[in-house]
């Protein structure tokens, strides 16, 4: 449950955005056609594998790594799921419904890649992934969403819009990946300093990512409220950090539980049956706090522009 819940959450936050919101079994659907993204991403990665042999430089491995072997496959079969499923769907009316659409599929194939990582990897992957790479693959699926909807209910430019929206997450996505992929390879080489550098982009490219998006999506709903953006009240922004705390401390509290499960299955030594029910209660206590946070501050964001 801890490595899909953030997964749901985000997906809560962007479908709650929409003044008119989509059916839940088209939104769910283009959540699972997200998910099956990853049979043909693997059927085009596995061979592209062979290409890295031959790679020295470890900032050009790890970019060959981010852009060929997951950037580009990843957005171009999530982009072909929006095009050819939701764009054709008569729920897809107006152009929030893109941006909707979008984290959907994203947030369907970044649900399954993030199981398969915390698999391998732990409890310690699955929370540095639900507060990194789940985020930005939902911005990456909102800014490709909102990019098609603009095309498809604009007149103008509408391939030059379609282009953007499969062009922007690829390359906000590549040079997301790339740091991570090459900091390892660059401070095994020596330079400690350059792989330091690699790391401290990652926040900033994630950050303006997620800006991006969260700007599209309130331009978009501004347009749904018959106002534009420079009407809408300023409050609204006070809500945000409600928010995120709520997320981080539904995120938090899972993992905790997630702890406890471990002790049960034998895998957790050194923690005592007190420590445990102590355990168990505060993650229960941090994922009801964190989840009415999270709904309230989302409620009261939609309220407050509503009212604006």
């Amino acid at each position: 449950m801890s490595m899909v819940t953030p997964s749901l959450l985000l997906l809560w936050y962007f479908h709650s955005r929409d003044v008119y919101p989509e059916p839940g079994r088209v939104v769910w659907t283009t959540f699972v056609l997200g998910v099956l993204t990853a049979i043909p991403v693997l059927l085009f990665a596995i061979p592209m594998e062979t290409y890295l042999q031959h790679i020295e430089h470890p900032i050009a491995f790890g970019a060959y790594e981010a852009f060929v072997l997951a950037s580009i496959p990843e957005e171009t079969f999530k982009f072909a799921v929006l095009l050819w499923y939701v764009r054709r769907h008569s729920a897809f009316d107006e152009p929030m419904d893109g941006l909707v659409y979008g984290v959907a599929a994203s947030l369907g194939f970044a649900t399954l890649e993030n199981v398969l990582y915390v698999a391998q990897g732990g409890l310690a992957v699955a929370i540095l992934r639900a507060v990194t790479s789940l985020p930005a693959h939902a911005t990456f699926g909102a800014i490709m969403g909102y990019y098609i909807g603009q095309s498809h209910f604009g007149r103008e430019r509408r391939r030059m819009l379609l282009f953007k929206a499969w062009l922007i997450p690829v390359l906000l996505h590549g040079l997301y990946d790339t740091p991570l992929l090459s900091a390892g390879g660059v401070s095994a080489a020596g330079d400690k300093q350059l792989a330091s550098i690699l790391l401290a982009s990652v926040p900033v490219i994630l950050l303006f990512t997620i800006v991006m998006a969260l700007r599209m999506a309130r331009g978009l709903r501004a347009r749904q409220l018959a106002s534009g953006p420079s009407h809408m009240s300023r409050g609204p922004r006070a809500w945000a950090p409600v928010i995120g705390g709520g997320f981080l401390l539904s995120c938090g509290g899972l993992a905790l539980a997630s702890l406890a499960l471990a002790w049960a299955k034998g895998a957790l030594t050194g923690v005592s049956l007190t420590q445990l029910a102590v355990g168990v209660l505060l993650s229960v206590l941090a994922v009801c706090a964190g989840l009415v946070l999270f709904r309230r501050g989302t409620w009261k964001l939609n309220q407050t522009e509503r009212a604006s």
